[in-house]
């Protein structure tokens, strides 16, 4: 009987032990998760910067294999040759580009007009018209206007995150060595081989998709601006800028970029508005057909689906920034995908980017 006692308490005390072994590792998974989800927006500036490195360092490649340049002063002559560049745009353009946005926002109140005249016309108008009213009515409220003040703080926020992208970015575009062997050297040995193939591969996937969406923002944009002008709509260089910059999120992005130019195009009365959408799904039509199709041959092919529940998770869940780079994580995870799971676990031969 003291024997049996024995081992049921023995047998109780290990299964004791490792529910707790168990407990405690699921804590700290918790722990891990919680405390990354607390720096995920620092998280997130890094993988921006770490974005623009690769970009700068691709540019910098590129000018080095065509010239007697080393890459690091490639890499300087792609910084100043931007900068200069940017300083130009503003110098030329830059009043003409501000005049245009204050012209945009102030043309847009009158669309708003024309919107309610026209919805007035549907015996469902007006109940709708007021619903829109009661809303835009609470933005009287001190509560509300203190969320406006605090706008101007979340610019002085975004500049600040801007300028910390940068400097990280110039950091890694510099010496992206010494920070891939920092990444392996936390692995074992056995292991680093792999884990360089891994960053290698991952590289060049967002390498390529950097090329694709970068091309895709340019078509985008000077299509958008051609095909606006050719119609008659007033800052249809505005709205392209505005176009080619939101075509950067696939999917979400054009959706948001076609609204103030379909307003614009309301305020110039007529079949202004069914043109200009037209020409929105014309050119979308364009990107997803010719475009897309091409990038995927060059960097591992993004569900559609997959692509938009992640942005839509990630913009609800980080704002913005989460939702800007929501595609190139998943760019990350399928590679990851791909060469951990379906090759090595799986044993499945796979087609790598």
């Amino acid at each position: 009987m003291d024997r049996e006692t024995a081992e049921t308490r023995s047998t109780s005390g290990l299964l004791t032990k490792r529910t707790l072994i168990v407990a405690a590792v699921a804590a700290a998974v918790i722990a891990l998760l919680l405390a990354v989800w607390q720096v995920a927006q620092i998280l997130l500036l890094i993988f921006a910067s770490l974005l623009l490195a690769l970009f700068l360092r691709t540019l910098a490649e590129f000018i080095s294999r065509h010239t007697p340049l080393s890459v690091g002063w490639s890499l300087a002559v792609v910084v100043l040759t931007l900068l200069g560049a940017l300083v130009l745009i503003l110098a030329l353009y830059g009043p003409a580009i501000a005049d245009g946005f204050y012209q945009l926002f102030r043309q847009l109140p009158t669309a708003l007009d024309r919107l309610r005249g026209t919805l007035e016309q549907y015996p469902w108008g007006p109940a709708l018209i007021d619903r829109l009213s009661r809303a835009g009515g609470t933005l009287t409220n001190p509560q509300q206007l203190s969320r406006i003040a605090g706008i101007f703080s979340t610019a002085f926020g975004a500049l600040g995150s801007l300028f910390v992208v940068i400097v990280l970015g110039l950091y890694f575009a510099a010496d992206p060595k010494t920070y891939i062997d920092g990444v392996a050297r936390l692995f074992p040995k056995e292991r680093r081989g792999r884990v360089w193939e891994a960053l290698n591969r991952i590289g060049h996937a967002l390498r390529w998709w950097l090329i694709g969406r970068i091309a895709a923002m340019l078509v985008v944009g000077i299509i958008t601006g051609i095909g606006l002008a050719v119609l008659g709509v007033p800052f249809a260089f505005i709205l392209g800028l505005v176009a080619a910059a939101l075509d950067f999120v696939p999917n979400i992005g054009p959706l948001i970029a076609a609204v103030p130019a379909m307003m614009v195009g309301l305020s110039q009365g007529g079949p202004t508005v069914l043109y200009v959408a037209i020409l929105y799904f014309v050119i979308q039509g364009l990107e997803g057909y010719l475009i897309t199709p091409f990038i995927q041959q060059k960097v591992v092919s993004l569900p559609p689906a997959l692509l938009l529940a992640a942005q839509l998770i990630m913009g609800t869940g980080l704002g913005i920034l989460g939702l800007l780079l929501a595609p190139p994580l998943v760019v990350i995870i399928m590679v990851l995908v791909q060469m951990l799971y379906m090759r090595d676990v799986l044993g499945e031969s796979v087609e790598m980017p």
